[in-house]
């Protein structure tokens, strides 16, 4: 069993955090012009969304 852990580390707009502690958002697509696939996920739920890239969220390195 490999596990990886991913901390609700909320997203950053400007300067400002948000969500810290109760949503994860990470980037989980290479980067188009106009977006990118991110998993997003709080306590009870987990999605998989197109957003677009004016929001600071999480990466997460993998290695082949």
């Amino acid at each position: 069993g490999n596990h990886i852990f991913l901390p609700t580390a909320g997203y950053r707009s400007g300067s400002s955090l948000y969500y810290t502690g109760e949503y994860g958002l990470y980037w989980s697509s290479t980067p188009s012009v106009n977006g990118a696939w991110r998993l997003y996920f709080n306590s009870g739920n987990q999605y998989v969304t197109w957003s677009t890239r004016d929001y600071g969220q999480s990466v997460r390195p993998v290695s082949e």
